[in-house]
């Protein structure tokens, strides 16, 4: 593996753990009306799987006095293949087959190259399709089987405790088995990237993802947990106001931006961190008369 010698030396630490986070988002930020449009049909569905009314009965469930909720309450919750939401859920997932190959190949191009154009997209859709299918197949059953587990810890814990005590524990739980999920996402973070730049097969791809990752763990682990964590608080919000005042349009919409935000921003991030990484130059931050910008 040739490419593994060009990774960049460590920098202090603070710093290396903020940049993941900063050079997606400015990336994403920046280039937002050319890349949002991918987002938006998979964003739509998705939030069409959401059950307003389970959520509403989720949210009585966690009121003082009640019984607490059931595991099928908190599984269809969790989970987009839910009882009512699991058509939607198909269409999502086939509209995210689709337009994730050809949003990677857009950024792709854009950091290598330096192009900012729709030209060309065909070739990389064919090109990306399948490598981008396997992984994410593979992300959704792990995410499924985490919303399995996460449920049933939660829906024990109604069987031990009550009251106050037991929401405070369940929303600690929902945090720590989303900081799981969170680690187990930037442990794979780079493994998409490094197949499509390289053509190295999947398990090369994945050894130098490691190799990458070496010094880095935190960081990355971070540029994934912190806007989760962001993204759990305001979910968490809009629930439980909206629940309780049976708003599900609001909902809905809440549930939809943030899904298009992290489709835009774990893809950003994928790539600016490779390319941090691998020390590559990114030429869509390449400035005027040969003076090149910093990622």
């Amino acid at each position: 593996m040739g490419a593994a010698g060009r990774h960049i030396p460590k920098e202090p630490r603070a710093e290396r753990k903020m940049r993941y986070i900063g050079s997606a988002l400015k990336y994403m930020f920046k280039n937002f009306i050319f890349i949002f449009v991918f987002a938006l049909v998979p964003s739509y569905f998705f939030a069409l799987t959401q059950d307003a009314q389970n959520i509403e009965d989720l949210v009585r469930a966690f009121r003082p006095g009640a019984e607490g909720p059931e595991f099928s309450q908190l599984f269809n919750f969790f989970s987009p293949f839910n009882g009512r939401g699991w058509p939607y859920a198909l269409v999502c997932l086939a509209s995210l087959a689709i337009i994730l190959p050809m949003l990677f190949g857009f950024i792709e191009k854009h950091m290598r190259i330096g192009s900012r154009t729709l030209r060309g997209l065909a070739g990389r859709f064919n090109t990306n399709f399948l490598t981008t299918l396997v992984l994410l197949v593979a992300g959704v059953a792990v995410y499924e089987l985490w919303a399995l587990i996460a449920a049933g810890l939660i829906f024990a814990e109604t069987l031990i405790l009550g009251g106050a005590a037991f929401t405070v524990i369940a929303l600690v739980t929902y945090a720590g088995m989303m900081a799981l999920a969170c680690y187990l996402a930037s442990a794979f973070l780079l493994w998409l990237p490094c197949q499509l730049i390289t053509g190295y097969n999947f398990m090369d791809s994945l050894a130098y993802t490691n190799q990458l990752s070496v010094g880095h763990k935190g960081g990355l682990f971070l540029s994934v947990f912190l806007p989760a964590a962001a993204g759990l608080v305001v979910e968490v919000l809009t629930v439980w106001l909206c629940g309780m005042a049976e708003l599900a349009a609001v909902i809905f919409i809440v549930t939809e931006l943030l899904f298009l935000f992290f489709v835009l921003y774990i893809s950003s991030l994928m790539f600016s961190a490779y390319f941090r990484l691998t020390g590559e130059e990114r030429m869509d931050l390449k400035k005027k008369y040969g003076q090149g910008g910093a990622a």
